[in-house]
């Protein structure tokens, strides 16, 4: 059982193949955010460059915007799949022995 269907173990059967791409898209997010943290920290927020008319000019780093970009984008499918496993869950089933009991109350 891969990890993503072990966070998705008890989300109801109509919904889980989705649940599951969910789960595995936030884990190969997680892990590019991981591996990318060390660069980010040796980032500069701005680029210097020169514009047309020779000047020089501050501009964003997009190599910066680009990573903040991924934390964003994990964190609401982060949330997106929390409140599908919270919100989706399949019916607990009863065991054998709990199911052979309610029969016999209601004989």
């Amino acid at each position: 059982m891969t990890q993503a269907e072990k966070i998705c173990a008890n989300v109801s059967a109509d919904i889980k193949p989705q649940a599951v791409t969910l789960a595995n898209a936030v884990l190969a997010m997680q892990e590019k955010i991981e591996q990318q943290i060390p660069l980010y920290d040796d980032m500069s927020f701005t680029q210097k460059l020169r514009t047309t008319q020779g000047e020089i000019a501050l501009r964003q780093n997009p190599a910066v915007a680009e990573f903040r970009a991924t934390v964003r984008d994990y964190a609401n499918a982060l949330k997106s799949l929390q409140n599908i496993v919270e919100n989706n869950q399949a019916p607990e089933q009863k065991t054998n022995l709990a199911a052979f009991r309610s029969k016999l109350k209601v004989v």
